[in-house]
Formats: C-alpha cells, structure tokens, sequence
C-alpha cells in the first residue's frame, strides 16, 4: 500500500494480527530484507512497515531528509491507521528514527522496543582521523574548483570513492546528501529521555555500529538490557538465527503490552 505522508508517497506493508508492531529498517533495507525477521512476528503482531523515502517502492525525496523527518513520517503512518501505541522494533538507522519518535511530544505509547544494532551513537574519531580528514577537505576543495579541478580533479574523486562506504556509493545523489546528514547525528541526549523496555540486540563482531555503541546506549536508556549474539555482525538474525529468535522471543512474550 502507498499513502501520501508529510509530501512524500510512503509505500507500507500491514500484516498479521495483534498488537501494533512498528518496524523501522536500516539503510536502505526494504521490508523484504527483514521477512525472516518479521513473518513470525505476525503469529502475535500487527506488522507495520514503512519503506522511508528512497528505499523499496517508495520513491527518493525531493531533498534531504533529517532525522526529524523520518520520525515525522513515522508518526504520521501511525496517525493514518489512527493508532497512539505500538510496540518498535529497529535495526541501524532506525534506531535513530525510533530515538526520535519515541521522545517527540506527541510520541506514540511504546510499551517495548528492540533496538537491534541501532545508530544514534556518532563514530568515535582519532586525533590521527582528524587530521586526515582536514587534508581531504583541502583536497575535495582543489578538486571541485574551477581552477585546480584540471590538475587534482581525478585525485580527488579516487580518494572520494575510496573514502566512501557501499551505502554511500549505492545511494541517488538525494540520498548521499541524506546520508551525509544523519550519519553524525548524535542521539544520546534522547536514547537517555526513552521511558520504554528496551532490549539492545546486538552482533558481538558488529563493525558498522560496533558493540560499544550497545554498551553506551546501555548506560544511557534507563532499565535497557543488553544481549550480545554470538559470532554475529550487523545482521544477527542473518549470522545466529537461532540464538536471535530466542532473545527476540523471551523479550517479546514476557509480559503485557
């Protein structure tokens, strides 16, 4: 199903039954990257998944998009199925989006979240990494100028390639600018404002948003609890299955919404 959300045409998928369940995918992941993950919810959930701009069948944006604005389309999704609770689970990204919706005035009732290998953690920088990206800086500016774009114009864009990761490259040019922008984003003042039960599940081998990322947001979400899937990365439910349904399971089932 598509419906017009805040300007932008947002694809959504609704299925099974129960309890509103609201999941906010990673960059650039489509609803059909996580069926594993969802089809068994939907044996005690009402699977609600939004495809952000620029991601499944919903088209790119016009312009960039800030954190603020995936939360708002979130919000408004729920707002067009008339629901004010919801149960999230988010992966990556969106648990920056969730970070933010679940803190918004207005914010939906959230009795539980996973928060599955979630960003809203900003990269922790070397003093070395600095200084590297200060001569990149000089360099993209000798590289893109009218002047000196002849001489360090094909320097520049290897060094950009290099620099840029598989999500970047792979993105529109409206994406990439998104990207840009949200990766930074630094959400602990609000991950420390969340009120929810919050599991934090997490690949022991993450390199995208590593472990201490989990650890921190562990210290900052108060009553949080974190469980480390064994030999996993940034997909869990893809590298240990069976040890991720059973810590998704006993979170989920315990208790009432």
């Amino acid at each position: 199903m598509i419906v017009p959300i805040d300007g932008f045409e947002i694809h959504y998928t609704d299925s099974g039954s129960g309890f509103p369940l609201l999941f906010l995918h990673g960059w650039g992941a489509s609803a059909a990257a996580y069926k594993s993950v969802t089809a068994p919810l939907e044996s005690r959930y009402r699977v609600i998944f939004p495809e952000f701009p620029g991601v499944g069948e919903s088209p790119d944006p016009a312009a960039p998009l800030t954190v603020e604005d995936y939360a708002s389309i979130a919000r408004g999704l729920l707002r067009h199925l008339e629901l004010d609770a919801c149960d999230i689970f988010c992966h990556s990204h969106g648990g920056r989006v969730a970070a933010q919706l679940m803190t918004d005035e207005n914010a939906p009732r959230v009795p539980k979240a996973v928060f599955m290998d979630a960003a809203g953690i900003p990269p922790r920088r070397s003093a070395a990494w600095k200084a590297r990206q200060s001569g990149y800086k000089l360099l993209k500016k000798l590289g893109t100028s009218r002047v000196t774009a002849p001489l360090f114009g094909e320097l520049y864009e290897a060094e950009r390639d290099k620099r840029s990761s598989a999500d970047y490259r792979a993105a529109s040019p409206v994406m990439r600018q998104t990207l840009s922008a949200v990766v930074n984003t630094d959400m602990r003042e609000r991950l420390q404002r969340i009120r929810s039960s919050v599991l934090l599940l997490w690949g022991e081998n993450d390199t995208a948003t590593p472990l201490s990322d989990g650890q921190e947001m562990e210290t900052l979400i108060p009553g949080s609890g974190l469980a480390v899937i064994r030999g996993a990365g940034h997909f869990p439910f893809v590298d240990n299955p069976a040890q991720f349904r059973a810590v998704v399971d006993a979170f989920l089932t315990g208790g009432e919404q």
